[in-house]
């Protein structure tokens, strides 16, 4: 009867040490970022959502033009039974890189990079349209803009080829998106054939009809009482 209990007991010991070890073994280690969204339902300033490119433990993304990349918040997927810090849900300033740690159910833990990127300024380029008369005489109209949001806006008289007085130099604020009206700070004037200093501040809005096509709103002041003109300016 002794042996039958010893062994019983040494039985059901072993077996303790057995389920207790299983316990052990059942912890996930697993600590991966599976998905990384910017979701335009928890982001206002989007019009649709962006998905972060994972390879290994970098995650990188590109969003529009225009976008505020220090107030984006991420919908960030891991492991099952793991945690990420900082959570998935909280705004982030991703202008500089945003480190994720992930950490799996038995503790070892896992970082990720994440660094986001803005498109390309649409409106960048040499772009050239017309005839068109806004009360001078026929004109071509040009535009050339640099990322830094420099504008040389040309008007040539079609008759001469000579460059009228209404064109100019100047700068705006270069993340300025489209259908918005923007302040241009004019810096020179064309005045007697020569580029000559003057400051105004005059008013443009774009609207990018295709990536090689964009329409231009045009007024002699700011804030803006009316449009001077509208027109089609093609990507040269």
């Amino acid at each position: 009867m002794v042996r039958k209990i010893t062994f019983l007991a040494l039985f059901l010991l072993v077996g303790a040490v057995f389920m207790s070890s299983c316990k052990k073994e059942e912890l996930s280690s697993k600590k991966e970022i599976l998905a990384f969204i910017f979701d335009a339902s928890k982001n206002a300033q989007l019009e649709r959502n962006y998905l972060g490119d994972i390879v290994g433990t970098n995650i990188s993304a590109e969003v529009a033009f225009g976008i505020d990349i220090s107030q984006l918040i991420p919908t960030i997927e891991i492991s099952p039974r793991a945690t990420v810090s900082p959570a998935s849900g909280l705004q982030q300033d991703f202008s500089g890189p945003v480190v994720y740690t992930v950490t799996a159910e038995d503790g070892t833990t896992k970082s990720f990079s994440t660094s986001v990127a803005t498109a390309a300024a649409p409106y960048l380029g040499t772009w050239s349209g017309g005839p068109i008369d806004f009360g001078m005489g026929l004109m071509r109209v040009s535009a050339e803009i640099t990322q830094e949001g420099q504008i040389t806006l040309e008007f040539v008289k079609i008759l001469t080829s000579e460059k009228d007085s209404y064109s100019l130099k100047g700068s705006f604020e270069p993340v300025s998106r489209q259908d918005t009206e923007i302040m241009v700070e004019q810096t020179q004037r064309w005045i007697n054939n020569a580029w000559t200093n003057e400051s105004c501040n005059r008013t443009i809005m774009y609207h990018m009809n295709t990536p090689q096509s964009m329409k231009l709103f045009y007024c002699l002041y700011y804030p803006r009482t009316e449009w001077c003109f509208q027109i089609n300016l093609n990507k040269q």
